[in-house]
Order: C-alpha cells, then structure tokens, then sequence
C-alpha cells in the first residue's frame, strides 16, 4: 500500500500569510501572475511545482491539497472520505468525484448535504474503518474503496477495488467493508464489483479495460499478467491479457514504457524495447493486439478491436 500522503507544506493559509506582512491585495497579485492558485476558502498553495507534472498527476496533487485545506478549515470529528480519502489513500479512481471534498460524519443516517465545495456524508463508522493520516481523520483504505464503489459507476467500482487490492488491501477487509455497508446507497454495485475484482491490474486502464470485457459479455475470459518463456524457458514477456497464449492484449502499451522509462533510458531506446519485445513475442507465436484511451473512450470500436484479433486467431466467431 501506497504511504498516504498528508503533507500540506505547499498549501498557505490567508491567516497566516496576513499574520506575517502579506496583504490581501497582494494574495490577489500572486493569484493574477499565477503564483498562487485559490483552492479554498482562505487557502492557496503554491504552482511552481505543479508545472512539470502531466494533467492527471496535476488534477490529483491539486485536489490532495484542496482536501488538506478543506480538513483544516471544518470543524473537528469529520472524517475524509469516499475521492477524497481515495487520493490521500493513492487509490486509482476511474473519473473521481473531484469538484467537491467529501467528509463523513459518524451518526445514523442523514444522507448527504453539500456546501462550500463540500459534501458532508452521514453514516456510522467502525474503530478499524477510520485511521489517521498524518494530524488528518480518514476513512481506511478498505472503507474508502468500498464508499467510492458505493458511489459510482460499476466501471469506477471495479477500477478502485481493483487498486485496492493491488495496493495489498486485504479482500476480507473490503468485504468486512461491504457487509457493514448493507442498506446504503450503491452496495449492489459495490457488490457485483467486489466479485469480479482482481489485484493483478497496474493501472486504471487495464481495470478498465477488463471491466469493459467482461459488460461485452461475449468476448472469451483473457488470462492475466502472464509470463511468456521460449522454448527454452528464458523470460520473453509479460502481457496485461492473453487468450490461450496465442493472442495477447496490451493497453497502451507504448506509451506505457515511456511513462515509466529506465534510469538514464531515452525515449527512443524504451520504444526500441517495446519493439523487440512485441517480435520477441510473435516468435513464439503470440500475436499483440493493442488500443489506447480513445479506444476505451468508445466501446464500439473497443469491442471490434478485440473482436477482430480473436476472430482471426480462431479464438470467437464473429458477430
């Protein structure tokens, strides 16, 4: 499991910058020339470190230091909750509710109201389904799981159940989660999620790619993460998906190994990698099929994608 990142060290209070010399109308400049992003009442945090990251890891350190400062500024006896425990938590979310922070307050019932960019949940917790992350009360990574999935689409319920168990959260401590999560709002979701989960998935992508696979309901259950030797049992690959070893399924397999290149690797040598990787895998007979984010953005043309590569191989007949 990932460290749950409590670190609030770029978000500034109003109060204090005042305290210190620093006027309002100066807050206001450093906002204007882009120093300073307003991320709640009274709160900003510096943008000199979000530049170099990508949109995704952007959108996600921003919305972390909106819930820190949203933490700060409530009233005490709340605990982060459901996205927002998700991304202190590093739990993958599929599209998360990332507009407002959410906290859940311990008493019977109540349902949900919203303000201020909050939403306030009423719901009972148990001693285990709260931690603390760092001064921060939040719900477990278990109960968080469970609440997003309760909260969503079957697609993003299975995208973070997924990453919850591939984060080492226990299967039994989500269903623990889920059996005290009887009555409320999505558990059928949550559940028919929870049955399909696997912890082998690294990214948002494959979790997708799968729980899309098994909505078609007629493309054949793919294998997953399997290591592929020679013949002369020397490690060739390891794919995402693989259809009785002859087709294999790659979710945006290449810009995968730039994401994560090798120290001291250029852009060019990971493509190069990727390249002898995929041949050494059509030697031994394995044929690759890949798509992307616009594939899955258009489940049509992902469906066909699949259909096609299996239907060639012999794997399904075409519909």
């Amino acid at each position: 499991m990932n460290e749950p990142n409590a670190d609030n060290s770029r978000v500034v209070r109003r109060r204090d910058a005042v305290q210190i010399g620093e006027l309002d109308r100066r807050l206001a400049t450093r906002v204007k020339t882009g120093q300073l992003i307003r991320i709640h009442r009274g709160f900003y945090t510096f943008t000199s470190d979000l530049i170099e990251l990508d949109r995704f890891d952007r959108e996600r350190e921003l919305y972390r230091r909106t819930v820190l400062a949203a933490a700060d500024s409530g009233e005490p006896g709340k605990a982060i909750s459901h996205w927002s425990a998700g991304v202190l938590h590093g739990l993958p979310m599929l599209n998360g509710e990332l507009a407002r922070v959410h906290f859940t307050v311990n008493r019977i019932g109540g349902g949900h109201r919203k303000g201020r960019g909050c939403v306030i949940h009423g719901s009972t917790w148990k001693a285990d389904e709260v931690v603390m992350v760092g001064e921060y009360l939040v719900t477990s990574p278990a109960r968080t799981a469970i609440d997003i999935a309760r909260s969503g689409t079957y697609y993003q319920a299975v995208c973070v159940l997924d990453g919850a168990l591939f984060a080492g959260v226990p299967r039994s401590e989500l269903e623990s989660a889920l059996r005290g999560s009887v009555g409320r709002t999505g558990v059928s979701v949550a559940r028919a999620a929870l049955s399909v989960a696997d912890g082998k998935f690294e990214s948002v992508g494959e979790s997708l790619s799968r729980a899309m696979m098994l909505s078609f309901g007629d493309i054949p259950l793919a294998r997953l993460q399997h290591r592929f030797l020679d013949a002369d049992g020397t490690f060739v690959a390891r794919t995402d998906f693989d259809w009785n070893g002859l087709v294999a399924g790659e979710f945006d397999g290449y810009a995968k190994y730039i994401r994560y290149l090798r120290p001291g690797e250029t852009t060019e040598q990971a493509y190069e990698r990727e390249k002898w990787r995929e041949q050494n895998l059509r030697r031994i007979g394995v044929f690759v099929v890949r798509w992307n984010w616009k594939d899955l953005e258009h489940p049509v043309r992902f469906r066909r994608i699949l259909v096609q590569a299996l239907t060639t191989h012999g794997l399904m007949t075409a519909t």
